[in-house]
């Protein structure tokens, strides 16, 4: 059967996922918005469907509201003002909400589900080619899951269950492993341009392969495994001199420093790290952490 979709949101990333479910021939009906240009312009970037009004949703199989966290509680009472097609899946790609927030439509007979693109999507570009083979973090109803894992697979991505839980924790967790590791390039990258002597291009290619490699590490082996460096070694004396070099370089990110040296702490002492060297490394960060 056809699934005939439409997407309320025709932000970064309603767009992406409408043009990869457009390629993964799934029937895009068009997009709701509250700004007609924009909505026009979703519609042209997927190459699909046309402006909707929030009546045209109750002709969809498969609704999706891609909007910012904020906005979901009220586009979602906006759309149950006018009642959806019996047994359709009303679904959001938001990771803070839990599925209570679809509950409004479940008076008019729909299905709940949450498909969270776990990928940076920064503009729709981007985001089509981080979707390829990334996953796509899935929570329903009992009777919406097979659906929901057939439009993970048409986006092209790895469909990954997830029990209902504390959500903000779970997007606390993707806001760290995204959010953060971009953070982390660019305090890196700032930290290196202080140091001078090399060339942007190859700054970036170095800060890179260091995190590439490291990631490849953890994934295959897990975190406390991979930890290589001076406080694995407990060597504190090379940290302080860290601390000392980044103090007096002026905006360097020294809390960051602190707070991912203090991480690798922990992972030191699951690897063994003996008491007294941790001990000194502990003062030494829990020191420079009370500044």
């Amino acid at each position: 059967m056809t699934i005939h979709l439409a997407v309320v949101g025709p932000g970064r990333v309603g767009s992406a996922l409408g043009r990869q479910w457009v390629r993964g021939g799934i029937e895009l009906m068009g997009f709701v918005g509250r700004d007609p240009a924009r909505t026009e312009a979703a519609v042209r970037f997927c190459g699909a469907g046309r402006v909707l009004s929030v009546a045209d949703l109750s002709h969809a199989h498969v609704v999706v509201l891609a909007v910012g966290d904020p906005d979901l509680p009220n586009a979602v009472a906006a759309c149950a003002a006018a009642p959806p097609r019996p047994c359709s899946l009303w679904l959001h790609t938001s990771g803070r909400h839990d599925l209570d927030v679809l509950d409004p439509l479940v008076a008019h007979g729909a299905r709940r589900g949450i498909l969270h693109p776990a990928v940076p999507v920064p503009d729709p570009l981007s985001g089509l080619r981080n979707l390829e083979h990334g996953p796509a973090v899935l929570t329903g109803d009992e009777n919406a899951m097979q659906l929901l894992r057939r439009l993970a697979e048409s986006l092209g991505m790895v469909a990954v269950p997830c029990a209902t839980g504390r959500r903000s924790l779970y997007h606390a967790a993707c806001a760290l492993a995204a959010n953060g590791a971009t953070a982390l390039f660019g305090a890196v990258e700032r930290v290196l341009a202080a140091h001078g002597g090399i060339d942007p291009d190859d700054r970036r290619m170095l800060v890179a392969a260091l995190a590439e490699r490291a990631i490849s590490s953890c994934r295959r082996d897990g975190p406390a495994p991979s930890l290589s460096g001076p406080v694995v070694r407990g060597d504190h004396q090379t940290v302080a001199a860290h601390l000392d070099a980044l103090r007096a370089a002026g905006d360097a990110p020294v809390g960051a420093y602190v707070a991912l040296m203090r991480e690798a702490l922990r992972l030191a002492r699951m690897r063994g790290l003996d008491a007294v060297q941790a001990a000194r490394l502990e003062a030494l960060l829990g020191g420079e952490a009370a500044r």
